[in-house]
């Protein structure tokens, strides 16, 4: 056992480092040479962290199964394995082992947020309610916390809990990210009460500390969105294109544009009506892939066998069902990747969600999307909008087949008209089912707009964004789509 403990801890350090090869080396090395002694439970828990690092997501599932065959109230490794059953889509496990491990341990923070968003994503909003209020009691400093709350309950934020807030963010040493949020919610309280200079004023500071929270990354994302993929997406160098494609019958439906522009409502309409249609989510596969690998060589070549390997490995750790062909991927920003999706999938086809450009550029700042880095600033807004307009001109023009611009707009205005076009672009048997999708009980929705698409299709707000239309008054020479 000793042995052991000595190899859990050299693995532990090597994990600390993100050697996570390096540690799972020595940890199967140590179990191939010691098959007659019992594995411990910390030992297969090791394992799990290091196949999480590795993203190797069935072998963190398998051994935290192993955990569980040792301990089935272990509620650290219940949480986990939770956390994986949500990730593959199976809702009913994923609940079931999150309550087990809060009946176990009613006072650990992780499930009891875990639960308050897994409540909050599936629409079950008094139960997340109840979850994070819970959270709150446990861990009152936490911003984070009653920023989340606050988009379920919009009586949630008083003067009283404003006056709290601010002097959390003013007289703690609290994280940039918790920072961010708490001037996110100032912002949302003043434009309650029509104080929009105010609610600039907060949006401005929310989005630097939300940038800052990780300014290696985002620096590093940045550049990447502004001066190297814009250089790239039409001028792709292939190699290995000639080898056997085990992907190519798939029929995806990639809904790609800009975030907030009605992409979220899109992918629920497609799925409201065939429950065998997967949706990937926000993965992010072919940006994982691609961006990973390059520099600023405009010469560097894309492998197209290693790309199609990388993505039957990504598939099969999200349990995916191969006799389905189709399937929904929302990562919006495969709009620069159209030309290498095609390369795999031959049989793609692309949906743009759109609005009013300038709404969406509003709707972008006030919304903390803190992942994205290039969303912190009108400019930086702007650029990314400048580009993606150019390069949507340039699909639409080339592949005109491949594409369908879905409006925001005439979808609230004539929702049957435009759902029917849709479903007919996608080659989908249409229902009128499709039209009450704020009904399912088992659609997981993650993004900004899960609270907004549990009402139903609501009419299009003109001038709610009218008061922000300032922000724009020094790029208007810059962007002639901006006149328009």
């Amino acid at each position: 056992m000793n042995n052991q403990l000595e190899i859990i801890k050299k693995a532990s350090d090597l994990i600390e480092k993100k050697k996570y090869k390096d540690a799972k080396y020595i940890l199967l090395d140590f179990k191939e040479k010691n098959l007659n002694i019992k594995i411990d439970i910390r030992f297969y828990y090791t394992l799990y962290l290091v196949s999480d690092g590795l993203r190797e997501t069935q072998n963190a599932k398998k051994y935290l199964e192993k955990c569980i065959k040792i301990n089935d109230n272990n509620y650290i490794v219940l949480n986990n394995l939770a956390n994986i059953y949500l990730k593959e889509g199976n809702i009913d496990r994923a609940e079931k082992f999150y309550l087990k491990s809060y009946n176990l341990k009613e006072d650990y923070l992780l499930v009891i947020v875990n639960l308050a968003i897994f409540y909050q994503n599936l629409g079950k909003l008094e139960e997340a309610k109840k979850f994070y209020l819970k959270a709150i009691e446990l861990s009152p400093k936490r911003i984070s916390l009653y920023f989340n709350l606050s988009r379920i309950d919009k009586n949630f934020i008083n003067e009283k809990k404003i006056k709290y807030l601010k002097k959390l963010i003013q007289s703690e040493k609290k994280e940039l990210s918790e920072i961010s949020y708490g001037y996110f919610l100032l912002a949302n309280y003043e434009r309650t009460r029509k104080n929009f200079d105010q609610e600039l004023a907060y949006l401005e500071k929310a989005n630097k500390y939300s940038f800052e929270s990780a300014i290696v990354t985002n620096k590093k994302t940045l550049n990447y969105w502004k001066n190297v993929i814009v250089r790239k997406y039409k001028n792709f160098h292939f190699i290995n294109e000639g080898k056997e494609n085990h992907l190519k019958n798939f029929k995806p439906i990639f809904i790609i544009g800009l975030p907030r522009s009605g992409s979220t409502i899109t992918e629920v309409l497609l799925r409201s009506n065939n429950n065998n249609i997967v949706s990937l989510g926000e993965a992010s596969i072919f940006n994982g892939i691609i961006a990973k690998g390059f520099s600023n060589d405009d010469k560097k070549e894309i492998d197209l066998e290693f790309v199609r390997n990388s993505i039957l490995t990504i598939l099969r750790n999200k349990n995916f069902d191969f006799k389905n062909p189709i399937f929904i991927d929302k990562s919006l920003e495969n709009f620069f990747y159209v030309e290498v999706i095609l390369k795999i999938f031959p049989n793609a086809i692309f949906i743009n969600t759109v609005r009013n450009i300038e709404d969406n550029i509003f709707a972008i700042y006030k919304q903390s999307l803190s992942k994205i880095s290039w969303t912190h600033s009108i400019k930086d807004i702007l650029e990314y909008t400048d580009n993606y307009l150019k390069i949507m001109s340039y699909f639409f023009k080339n592949y005109s087949n491949f594409f369908l611009s879905f409006d925001l707009e005439k979808l609230t205005k004539n929702p049957e008209e435009q759902t029917k076009r849709l479903y007919e672009f996608c080659n989908l048997k249409w229902s009128q089912e499709v039209l009450n999708f704020y009904n399912k009980k088992d659609i997981l929705i993650s993004t900004a707009s899960n609270i907004q698409i549990r009402n139903g299709i609501k009419q299009y707000e003109i001038d709610k964004y009218k008061p922000y239309k300032k922000l724009l008054k020094d790029f208007l020479a810059k962007y002639h789509w901006l006149n328009n």
